[in-house]
């Protein structure tokens, strides 16, 4: 097990990012106390409840609605977050880098990732942490994100699973969902690809757009992923924004990859589109995945 607290990877990691594949790795942050239950159930309270989402933590893989049903009222945090082994819940404390000493040890575990990895930290924006911690038997249910997402197991024990969809046709359609409000939550439980067991010091690199779902042990969870956009994902998810906005229109758009010109020309508006909108309302603030 390594004792630098980022995640264990070397050189032939850059393939498995561009090529968005899963990777299982090491890490040395199991144990640290600022991810104690006490320090996490504080770090709730200093976020607030608007930086906090619960749910129950037994229900189906797959639900046609992102959280329809299961969605917990947060009403005393830390209270709620000790509480865990006995409450039948499932929290993300959201963009813990609102809190300077969390985001400096999110610069510091995907910078020191990337050193080994010898990628160019510049690359790595929108950096975003998210805790969970959920009880017992917990199911984290079937979705994709957007972002590169590397989850790293705190305490206890969790089978993640890996899915691919059946067809390009299926993942357009998912997409379109996700973008309409389902946050990639899945309607139906894709083909399993692949299945990796998490404990203390365990974690895995989930590529953007790859179906996934998470089963918990006996014992109450903790764990930490942190995300980021490079070009490659950052521009994909940009031509998806504008296709979204003009099929609202009436119009039918080519999908992303299938008119590499026509992509540049959407990315190029939706960055100038986002920064006249930067320069009217403000910077946006960090939002969950």
């Amino acid at each position: 097990m390594k004792h630098t607290p980022w995640p264990a990877v070397d050189r032939s990691f850059q393939s498995a990012l561009a090529q968005r594949q899963q990777v299982p790795f090491t890490h040395g942050l199991a144990g640290d106390p600022r991810f104690s239950l006490d320090e996490i159930a504080r770090l709730g309270d200093e976020l607030g409840a608007d930086s906090v989402s619960a749910e129950r933590a037994s229900k189906p893989l797959v639900s046609a609605d992102a959280g329809a049903g299961t969605t917990l009222e947060v009403v005393r945090v830390s209270d709620q977050i000790r509480a865990l082994a006995a409450n039948d819940s499932w929290f993300t404390l959201l963009n813990i880098e609102q809190s300077e000493p969390y985001r400096a040890l999110v610069d510091q575990l995907l910078e020191g990732m990337a050193a080994d990895a010898g990628i160019d930290p510049a690359t790595m924006k929108r950096r975003m942490g998210f805790v969970f911690a959920s009880s017992p038997g917990s199911v984290t249910a079937a979705h994709f994100d957007i972002e590169h997402s590397f989850l790293l197991q705190l305490e206890g024990r969790r089978t993640l699973g890996f899915g691919r969809f059946a067809d390009r046709e299926q993942r357009e359609r998912e997409v379109h969902r996700y973008w309409n409000g389902s946050f990639g939550r899945l309607d139906t439980l894709p083909e399993q690809v692949d299945e990796i067991e998490l404990g203390p010091g365990r974690g895995a690199y989930i590529p953007p757009y790859t179906p996934h779902w998470l089963t918990n042990g006996d014992d109450t969870s903790l764990s930490l992923t942190i995300t980021f956009f490079n070009r490659d994902n950052a521009d994909e998810s940009m031509v998806q924004a504008f296709n979204e906005k003009v099929r609202r229109v009436g119009m039918d758009p080519r999908v992303y990859g299938d008119a590499p010109g026509r992509d540049r020309a959407k990315v190029a508006f939706m960055r100038a589109y986002g920064a006249v909108k930067r320069r009217v309302t403000g910077p946006e603030t960090s939002a969950s995945h």
